[in-house]
């Protein structure tokens, strides 16, 4: 979910206050519940990159964290690593404030930057031996916009390193609206957690800012960024709705 947009108040149960920050709670309070439910498969991802870091990382890494939000998800798949820092960045001041929170009391250094993940890719030298991201490089409308960030975050690691996302995929022939069609029932069923109204709200925010690219896609995307391996690695039950994908340097 995107935590960039503000509204002073709709139908759709946001607080009717001009105020940011309560926007941002309510936004919050949505993705919390599908967190905690497991309606988005957090636990299986953070399952899939703690095994990654112990297969891969057996010496000390740094592990930068694009769209970290609070950051909860790097604490708990970084606990009992040999990781030696960690860079969280978002565009959110409220989601960094929860994160510096999260991490107060690690043991490995740390560091937030309050800025968009693009230009922050962007303009970074060689840095992370672990670069991740979850839903949030779908954001990006065009598909040369998320060609331009594959290649950034290539750039950004060591070179032994690797890119973990975790995005909406389409089915190979389908559009972005078939794709928006498809999942309106499927994603309801799922996030069945979520009351009438913060659902219309978290599926108007889909219609608006989501622009999947198939699976087949992001593999090419990847080898035209110069990956050596890029690949599908994991998919959420049913039919197809978002998947994870596994990029090596």
């Amino acid at each position: 979910m995107s935590h960039k947009e503000s509204e002073s108040g709709t139908s759709s149960g946001i607080p009717n206050e001009p105020d940011l920050l309560s926007f941002f709670r309510y936004e919050w309070g949505i993705y919390l519940k599908l967190v905690r439910s497991n309606a988005m498969n957090h636990l299986d991802i953070s399952a899939l990159l703690r095994q990654l870091i112990d297969d891969r990382l057996g010496q000390p890494f740094s592990f930068l964290d694009l769209a970290c939000g609070d950051a909860a998800l790097a604490h708990s798949i970084l606990e009992g690593t040999q990781v030696e820092r960690y860079e969280g960045i978002d565009l959110n001041r409220a989601a960094l404030d929860l994160a510096e929170e999260n991490m107060k009391d690690v043991s490995y250094e740390i560091t937030f930057s309050e800025e968009d993940m693009v230009a922050a890719v962007e303009s970074r030298p060689e840095t992370a031996d672990m670069i991740w991201c979850g839903f949030s490089i779908h954001h990006l409308k065009a598909k040369d916009q998320k060609q331009a960030m594959l290649n950034s975050i290539y750039k950004a690691l060591k070179p032994s390193g690797f890119f973990v996302c975790f995005e909406p995929t389409r089915h190979s022939e389908e559009t972005r609206d078939s794709f928006i069609l498809r999942g309106q029932d499927q994603i309801r069923e799922r996030f069945s957690v979520l009351s009438d109204d913060e659902f219309e709200h978290m599926w108007s925010h889909i219609k608006a800012h989501d622009f999947p690219e198939s699976s087949e896609t992001w593999i090419a995307m990847g080898e035209t960024a110069g990956f050596s391996q890029s690949r599908e690695i994991f998919r959420m039950p049913g039919d197809l709705f978002c998947a994870a994908y596994l990029f090596e340097k």
